[in-house]
């Protein structure tokens, strides 16, 4: 009697299992393709399994999160899923859905110009309008580390952005749905590979480059970007203040230069970036310079000239150069 219940409840047992796991076993033999809803799926570089199986089920693409894993490690493909942009339906089978994540991805990439003299900021806000990147996300990230010998080399200030400088400005075309952290690593070893030919990439002065972002957002004429380094190198030595309206619209406009002028009360607000009120460079750059700017930054025209301003005859954007403060006053009249 005690054997046949105990068979009994053998068998019940069993048939509790089959049944619990008969939808999983189901979903994980499964062949028949249904119909259902098509959706665009992306994967990111470097994206782990056990995200994509997430994803996969809040898409209504697969019902159990742990199967899809079995599958790939038992087929063992979990290295043949590419990244890319995937065109799945609700009614696939697991079958169907692993074949398609290693055989049909496809690589939609999106174009992102980095005009020369970008900050930071104008980047993270050019990529949320684009819809590609959120600011905050992209804001964060520059926070990250990130595996690149000539970033060693930055003192520790109080700057705003650690990396801002380093951002090389440049037409790139990445992945949609690529992260930050890619974006602006990508960014870097753009910076590391150009101002290599030009410089010591592991012997960096930290205020070259915040010499060659003044540089760029003051210079409108290739020709002049060497006078007005000069007059920059010029000023330091002779412990002069910078005076560089840039550097205050940087820190008043919180890095995306959307003011148009600057007010004198605006030149005693006190910032580390405003050089009117301290002497020497900016805590650091305040934008990415381009190629041009970092070779005058490099080698600085020698001259005898401490002052510039715009030239108002000429509406080209080039600058009359001066020695002293009577003749910048007197050629402003």
């Amino acid at each position: 009697m005690i054997k046949k219940l105990t068979a009994l409840i053998l068998i019940v047992a069993l048939a509790c299992l089959l049944l619990f796991a008969f939808p999983y076993i189901s979903e994980y033999f499964s062949q028949t393709d249904k119909e259902g809803e098509n959706i665009e799926f992306v994967i990111e570089s470097g994206e782990s399994i056990s995200n994509i199986a997430s994803r996969l089920k809040e898409a209504n693409v697969i019902k159990n999160e742990n199967v899809f894993k079995l599958k790939v490690r038992i087929d063992n493909v979990a290295t043949k899923i590419q990244k890319g942009i995937f065109k799945l339906n609700t009614g696939m089978s697991l079958k169907s859905v692993v074949k398609t994540l290693i055989t049909s991805g496809t690589e939609k990439t999106f174009t992102l110009t980095i005009p020369e003299g970008y900050s930071a900021e104008q980047i993270a806000k050019k990529l949320s309008d684009l819809n590609l990147c959120d600011y905050d996300d992209f804001m964060n990230a520059l926070d990250d580390d990130y595996d690149y010998s000539f970033l060693k080399n930055i003192p520790k200030k109080d700057y705003k952005i650690k990396l801002q400088g380093f951002l090389f400005p440049q037409t790139y075309e990445f992945l949609i749905g690529e992260t930050p952290h890619n974006i602006i690593n990508t960014l870097l070893g753009e910076f590391e590979k150009q101002y290599s030919k030009i410089g010591d990439i592991n012997n960096i002065n930290f205020d070259t480059i915040t010499m060659a972002s003044l540089v760029e957002r003051e210079a409108k004429l290739d020709s002049e970007r060497d006078i007005i380094a000069g007059v920059i190198k010029n000023r330091i030595s002779s412990n002069m203040p910078l005076q560089i309206d840039a550097s205050v619209v940087y820190f008043l406009s919180d890095g995306l230069y959307d003011i148009d002028r600057v007010l004198y009360k605006d030149l005693e607000k006190d910032s580390l970036y405003n050089t009117y009120k301290y002497r020497g460079y900016p805590v650091g750059p305040i934008c990415n310079p381009g190629i041009k700017s970092l070779k005058a930054a490099l080698m600085p025209k020698h001259h005898d000239y401490l002052y510039y301003h715009t030239d108002e005859t000429k509406k080209d954007g080039s600058h009359i150069f001066t020695k002293n403060y009577n003749e910048h006053l007197n050629t402003q009249n």
